[in-house]
């Protein structure tokens, strides 16, 4: 014959058993996917309008000379990309930008003919600042 008070504690014991198993197979913390972001600065030279995609095809010059210069064409996608300082889409020439791209994203589609062609570009533009136009 069972007693009810070893009842209650195998009872108790099953009901904490549990609650320390589901608590260890949920994750400690939220993760997310971050793609790696690659830092950018340079001078805004021209920039095209994507015909196919809606986006923005950039060329930027370099803010100083060095061996390996981390500017040339990118692309700018309105929706995605976050505008920091003062909030001037890289659309105006003779502007300084720095931010972040991420590599090797092809965002930049023309329309030649009956198809649409890709537009070189070494990354899409995650975050970018200005500074004022005409200013380095």
């Amino acid at each position: 014959m069972i007693s009810t008070k070893n009842m209650k504690k195998k009872i108790l014991l099953t009901v904490i058993s549990l609650i320390v198993f589901i608590a260890a197979s949920l994750p400690s913390k939220a993760s997310a996917l971050t793609p790696p972001l690659l830092p950018f600065g340079g001078v805004l030279d021209f920039w095209l309008p994507c015909t196919c995609s809606l986006q923005v095809w950039d060329y930027f010059t370099p803010l100083y000379l060095s061996p390996v210069p981390v500017t040339g064409p990118m692309g700018y996608v309105w929706e995605a990309t976050l505008l920091f300082a003062d909030f001037i889409p890289p659309v105006v020439p003779a502007t300084s930008y720095k931010g972040a791209y991420i590599p090797g994203i092809q965002s930049c589609w023309m329309y030649a003919g009956v198809t649409c062609f890709p537009l070189p570009v070494i990354g899409t533009i995650g975050f970018v600042g200005s500074g004022l136009p005409g200013g380095i």
